[in-house]
């Protein structure tokens, strides 16, 4: 059974095991459809790949973007296996959903929701609810009860946010893990808007589980590779797109050819990536450099 919010927030931080962070993030689904669902070193052998590779070719990475960092255990476990292998680089990781609030609705009724009021999870008298719904829900009838809570607390939300008083304390939907770690900053970012300061900057960029077929159509997919690989440092730079189906990983690492024109594959983990071509398609920013 999920833990509540209220318990999670609420533990001695030194108690606040990969374990407990995990069945806590488990089943938060952000308004943009995507998941705060995380599973500690479930990137294991993705990273051990890279790690080897930049051995092999001798690489020394300076900065890394890990995109969609969900509740940021992954990012952790990235950039321990990056030091353990001797890199010192430092890691930006980013993410949609950052903040929280836990409110009040009623007697036995709390609801953590995002910045824009989206809610993740219910509690009734001190039961985890999910805020989302599936197909068995018909059968259940818990699509009656999700709907009963959503109408309850929705209005109070939107109208406590719109006030916000300075009664509401912000509660950070990351790993308690992170506060300590200087070598890693986390940013809110949407992968699908431009954002300035990161061209041109990283030496490896890591998206897993956010650029697929399950959360977008390839229109936005198209759009969210073409800033990808601009935050690409230039000719040499590295880029992991990986998505997990059940528990093993699928994915490409690539990197950018010396003369800067194309992605080049480097290896394929579970037989690859699933939009392998799109990546292979986005416009490199070194080639319009090149042509102006």
């Amino acid at each position: 059974m999920a833990i509540t919010a209220t318990k999670f927030f609420s533990l001695d931080p030194a108690r606040l095991t990969p374990d407990v962070e995990d069945s806590f993030f488990t089943d938060l689904k952000t308004y943009n459809n995507t998941f705060k669902r995380t599973a500690s070193h479930r990137f294991r052998d993705l990273d051990d790949c890279c790690v080897r590779h930049f051995d092999e070719m001798g690489v020394r990475l300076a900065e890394v973007l890990d995109i969609g960092v969900s509740s940021g255990s992954t990012t952790l476990d990235l950039c321990d296996r990056l030091h353990a292998a001797g890199q010192s680089a430092r890691i930006v990781g980013t993410d949609l959903s950052l903040t929280g609030y836990l409110m009040p609705v009623m007697p036995g009724l709390r609801v953590l929701v995002d910045e824009n009021g989206h809610p993740l999870q219910y509690e009734v008298f001190g039961k985890a609810i999910r805020a989302w719904g599936r197909r068995a829900d018909y059968v259940t009838g818990m699509i009656f009860v999700r709907g009963l809570l959503h109408f309850l607390c929705e209005d109070r939300v939107h109208r406590r946010l719109h006030e916000h008083d300075g009664s509401l304390r912000p509660l950070q939907l990351l790993s308690p893990r992170l506060r300590n770690r200087a070598d890693i900053r986390i940013e809110k970012n949407d992968i699908f808007s431009r954002t300035g300061h990161f061209v041109e900057r990283f030496d490896f960029i890591r998206a897993a589980n956010i650029l697929n077929h399950g959360y977008f159509d390839e229109t936005t997919l198209r759009r969210g590779f073409a800033n990808v690989v601009s935050y690409l440092s230039g000719p040499g730079a590295w880029l992991l797109v990986a998505r997990t189906n059940g528990a093993a990983n699928a994915a490409t690492l690539f990197r950018v050819s010396p003369d800067g024109r194309r992605l080049l594959v480097v290896d394929r983990i579970g037989g690859g990536s699933e939009v392998e071509r799109l990546a292979l398609w986005a416009p490199l920013p070194f080639r319009r450099m090149e042509a102006s």
